[in-house]
């Protein structure tokens, strides 16, 4: 892909995705001297989280909190079945089949 140069710039830059989108900022102010020399900034660089971030974080954290497997439940199936108590609702299994299936589609 060509290049142009000719000192003008351009509010849009190729992506490798379409369905990516970049916005760009021109900012013409001149920094001071100081921050010439430094590279450094003069103002503090700030972050707010919104409510919805607080609360996905805090959901996070319960969920890295919560065991992956009920064990509780794994010892109730494993004893039903040596005892030969375990029954399986072959209408409830055909259901929940069904429904999977259909959100698949």
């Amino acid at each position: 892909m060509p290049i142009e140069i000719t000192g003008q710039t351009t509010n849009q830059l190729p992506s490798a995705k379409e369905d990516t989108k970049l916005q760009v900022v021109q900012d013409n102010t001149i920094p001071a001297p100081s921050q010439q020399e430094t590279g450094k900034s003069s103002t503090l660089d700030t972050v707010s989280l919104t409510d919805t971030a607080a609360m996905l974080q805090k959901m996070e954290a319960a969920m890295a909190e919560t065991p992956v497997v009920d064990t509780q439940r794994v010892e109730d199936i494993q004893n039903a079945l040596e005892n030969g108590t375990y029954e399986i609702d072959a209408t409830r299994v055909a259901e929940k089949l069904l429904s999977f299936e259909a959100r698949l589609k």
